[in-house]
């Protein structure tokens, strides 16, 4: 069956907005199923039709937030000059990154929460199987909207050690984790109220990206 008839059904959309909001409020191990569906309308047998299980679901959320994201990104990278030094590149994406943020508050509630779940057992084996039960669809929609891979932070990282922006004294794993993981955690860390907000702080992490990594 193809996965968009799949998951196409009457009050799908309530329940991707329930299921987003109880998520992103409570995280994945304290989220309730039946609280979702309750909120959303839908028989316990009209969910297991579409889906196997919570997981699954929740699973569906991240296929969603990954095209909303990539396809937000696609339209608003032709404006960053990839000629320009790694850190201007950086600052650049970020911005989109945060407006990203900013304009889809339930998404990055959940993001957030997503965040927070990182590295507890189950968390890690949710992404374990999602990198492997999603490989296909993550392959496809990387291309889609014009991207090398998933993670073009760490592609874009791997070009400025190749052209010399970089210091060589750090280790290149080190440094690529770091970058990734301020850049999805910075919503969390800044909790701005406005786009103002959010482009200063993208800012600061840029000045203090720039002047710890910089070899100039």
């Amino acid at each position: 069956m193809n996965e968009n008839k799949k998951r196409s059904f009457e009050k799908r959309d309530e329940l991707i907005e329930v299921a987003m909001v109880e998520f992103g409020e409570k995280g994945y191990e304290n989220a309730s199923l039946n609280n979702i569906l309750k909120e959303a309308g839908i028989s316990k047998g009209t969910f297991y039709y579409h889906y196997k299980n919570k997981e699954d679901l929740y699973m569906h959320l991240m296929d969603i937030i990954t095209e909303e994201k990539l396809m937000y990104i696609s339209k608003r990278i032709g404006s960053i000059d990839f000629n320009e030094d790694v850190f201007t590149i950086l600052s650049e994406l970020i911005k989109i990154g945060m407006k990203f943020a900013y304009n889809n508050p339930k998404i990055n509630k959940f993001t957030q929460s997503f965040v927070k779940d990182w590295g507890t057992p189950i968390h890690n084996e949710i992404l374990r199987r999602y990198y492997i039960d999603r490989a296909d669809y993550l392959n496809n929609i990387t291309k889609k909207y014009g991207f090398e891979s998933m993670d073009y932070i760490s592609d874009l990282m791997e070009k400025a050690y190749d052209k010399g922006e970089i210091r060589e004294d750090l280790p290149k794993e080190f440094v690529i984790k770091l970058i990734n993981h301020l850049f999805l955690n910075l919503p969390q860390i800044v909790n701005a109220s406005n786009l103002d907000e959010y482009e200063l702080a993208a800012n600061y992490l840029i000045d203090f990206i720039r002047d710890g990594l910089s070899k100039d």
